[in-house]
């Protein structure tokens, strides 16, 4: 019963970093197409007390109203991630709503700065909130916010990771806490996988989970339709590969995830522009020395390269 409840506790986290993941890479898709304009870019990033970081990624851009599709799939995946997030704020334009304490977003060394959602009557804002699957005191927020502004659409996008506010109590007790030592050894690795989630917990020689990694990786095979729906789905796996790769234990999730790759490529590359198979290419070159540097497997390197192939016809 025990094992049960952890793997679906597991299950859920897998489901919101999916989301999270999404929300990341529609982001670097929107931000690396041409038809976008920059025009502010921030990173504060600064260290903790307890060894962790805190950070506050911040983008202001342009997009024309043009590149409609685009703008609509950010809007789609927003939304759908509202449904997997612990903490939501949507406001739009018309909203009567009064500022409230839970649409200001915290981050540094002591969540002395904050960024605040709601005060602009004309815009539209999103602010989604996910716990750290591996740090119960930290939580990511991601905070969207758009107007129309001519012929483009004005927007910020920030990325804030740090204490969770409501913990941030518990946080510096546990800073203050004297430090205890405990010696265990691992003795075993096992690897759980229902065809999309691949799970590895690690356990003591007590029988006690000492760490978890997961990894959501659903294809979605048959909802590909556009070479938007193909970028999203490549950018999970690469996120995905270049995160197991760190660990030479887990060749299972691994090997599943260079498989489905090359077999996206193969079905799917044809959705794909001149640009967008390029940008794919110099990705899976990427995974390739990353692959070489930190686990050489020459299965795994053949079905990257099947995938490279298949993009460059």
């Amino acid at each position: 019963m025990r094992q049960i409840v952890i793997m679906a506790i597991l299950l859920l986290q897998t489901v919101a970093v999916l989301a999270q993941e999404k929300i990341e890479t529609i982001f670097k898709i929107v931000l690396n197409n041409p038809s976008t304009e920059v025009l502010s870019n921030t990173n504060f990033n600064v260290d903790c007390p307890d060894g962790s970081v805190s950070y506050c990624k911040y983008t202001e851009f342009t997009l024309p109203k043009n590149k409609k599709k685009l703008f609509v799939e950010i809007e789609k995946i927003m939304l759908n991630a509202t449904q997997k997030a612990y903490d939501v704020y949507v406001k739009k334009p018309g909203s009567n709503s009064q500022l409230v304490k839970n649409n200001r977003y915290m981050y540094g060394v002591n969540n002395e700065y904050s960024v605040q959602l709601g005060a602009n009557k004309s815009h539209y804002y999103y602010g989604l909130c996910f716990n750290d699957a591996n740090d119960p005191l930290r939580r990511h927020a991601y905070l969207y916010i758009w107007f129309k502004d001519g012929s483009n659409y004005h927007c910020y996008y920030y990325h804030i990771y740090g204490v969770n506010p409501a913990r941030f109590e518990e946080y510096k007790s546990s800073i203050n806490a004297p430090k205890k030592t405990t010696k265990t050894s691992v003795v075993r690795t096992k690897t759980y996988s229902d065809g999309d989630v691949v799970v590895t917990t690690t356990y003591d020689n007590n029988g006690n989970v000492t760490s978890t990694q997961s990894s959501p990786w659903s294809v979605e095979m048959n909802n590909i339709k556009t070479d938007t729906d193909f970028m999203l789905q490549f950018g999970n796996m690469r996120a995905a590969f270049l995160d197991a790769i760190k660990d030479a234990d887990t060749k299972t999730l691994q090997t599943g995830i260079v498989v489905k790759l090359a077999r996206m490529c193969k079905e799917y590359g044809k959705l794909l522009t001149d640009n967008e198979k390029r940008t794919c290419r110099n990705s899976i070159n990427e995974m390739k020395n990353t692959l070489m540097k930190a686990n050489a497997d020459t299965f795994m390197d053949g079905m990257l390269q099947e995938a490279w192939i298949a993009l460059s016809k």
